[in-house]
């Protein structure tokens, strides 16, 4: 995969300070409260730069959710072909969560939920965010899978694999979710430890998508 360009680096280090300048300013006055026009002034830009970088303030409030889908298909895609799903999916999860665990992104993540748990209309969207996720990782999953058989795929065969690899996207992202909400007492060594002995015990039987290990 092609390293980002200075120019890509500095649009995503500038989104992500728009998106941080927002997400202090719902913090701090609510979602609904917010205006586009307040956020473009605390983060010392116009209202046209803002939407240069975001569509709406909803973008900007999910930016993370975006960002952190991309990381996972691009970890996903770089697993050794041949892979089974379960296991390129958990070092995606596995790498995901340790860079939670770093102190800024732990705060971003709190705030994040707390502002969701605020809004009806915001839970909605990360519903349609989180499906849209699903879709994402379990297509990438879906071609490495079927890559691997080395044989033409039937059709009917073909929908169910989708529905089982969505399916194990959808688990393995809520034992991340869970746990994060949950065990945010543990350190970060003791949630990873609980993130695998939860996975293992999850594990599909399959051998082909990663069956239970020994």
């Amino acid at each position: 995969m092609p390293k980002p360009t200075l120019r890509e680096l500095s649009r995503q280090a500038s989104r992500q300070r728009i998106a941080d300048v927002a997400l202090e300013l719902f913090t701090q006055h609510g979602y609904d409260a917010t205006t586009v026009e307040e956020i473009a002034a605390a983060a010392g830009i116009s209202e046209r730069t803002f939407f240069r970088y975001f569509a709406t303030k909803d973008e900007a409030f999910f930016a993370n959710t975006a960002e952190e889908t991309a990381a996972v298909v691009a970890l996903v895609e770089s697993r050794p072909p041949g892979e089974a799903p379960w296991d390129a999916l958990q070092h995606a999860v596995e790498h995901t969560l340790s860079k939670l665990d770093q102190q800024a992104e732990y705060e971003r993540g709190r705030r994040f939920q707390q502002i969701l748990a605020g809004s009806a209309d915001l839970s909605a969207h990360q519903y349609a965010r989180m499906s849209e996720s699903q879709d994402l990782i379990g297509e990438v999953l879906w071609r490495r899978w079927a890559a691997a058989q080395q044989r033409a795929i039937p059709e009917s065969e073909e929908a169910d694999m989708r529905l089982v690899l969505r399916a194990l996207v959808g688990s393995m992202l809520g034992v991340l979710s869970e746990i994060l909400m949950r065990a945010e007492d543990r350190t970060p060594e003791a949630r990873m430890a609980l993130v695998r002995a939860t996975l293992d015990a999850i594990r599909p039987g399959r051998g082909d998508i990663g069956g239970a290990r020994d």
